[in-house]
């Protein structure tokens, strides 16, 4: 546990914008979606801020909170689809590698999930496990078997 606790409208204001963007590119939600879900994800974490302010990672925290709403508001087909639109939309505002972004898309939820949160949000293997709410070694696996599936995916290799 963090031995200070944060000032939530200042951690707010610097994290909103990064938990948005990981709950988009995550779960594949159309904009007014995945700003929902943030919002009820923040609401929970102001509610609960007296401890999830102490946590190592609240912004992890808010993270799998949020894409866990976004999940439960989606079908698995929908997600998908709209997984691969928004990530080739923003893969060609950003000047991302579209293909990479489709291929994204094509993964299960966990796979998506450790990958963005490691390479995008640029957490370590750690905070991607406590993101994502399983043991360290779980999160090494679904990062190896991710980073697997978007090689044969990418290269047609194993086909």
């Amino acid at each position: 546990m963090a031995t200070t606790i944060l000032d939530f409208d200042d951690w707010y204001r610097s994290e909103y914008s990064r938990v948005l963007a990981a709950v988009l590119v995550v779960c594949g939600a159309d904009r007014s979606r995945a700003e929902d879900a943030t919002a009820d994800a923040f609401v929970k974490a102001l509610e609960r801020w007296s401890t999830v302010g102490h946590m190592d990672s609240p912004t992890g925290w808010v993270i799998r909170v949020a894409t866990n709403n976004a999940h439960r508001r989606l079908s698995r087909w929908r997600r998908g689809r709209e997984l691969e639109e928004t990530g080739v939309e923003f893969a060609e505002a950003s000047g991302a590698d579209v293909d990479v972004w489709r291929a994204l898309a094509k993964l299960g939820p966990r796979q998506r999930a450790a990958l963005v949160l490691r390479y995008a949000d640029d957490l370590t293997q750690a905070d991607v496990a406590k993101s994502l709410g399983v043991a360290p070694g779980t999160a090494a696996a679904t990062l190896h078997q991710a980073r697997k599936s978007m090689k044969t995916i990418l290269t047609g290799e194993g086909k």
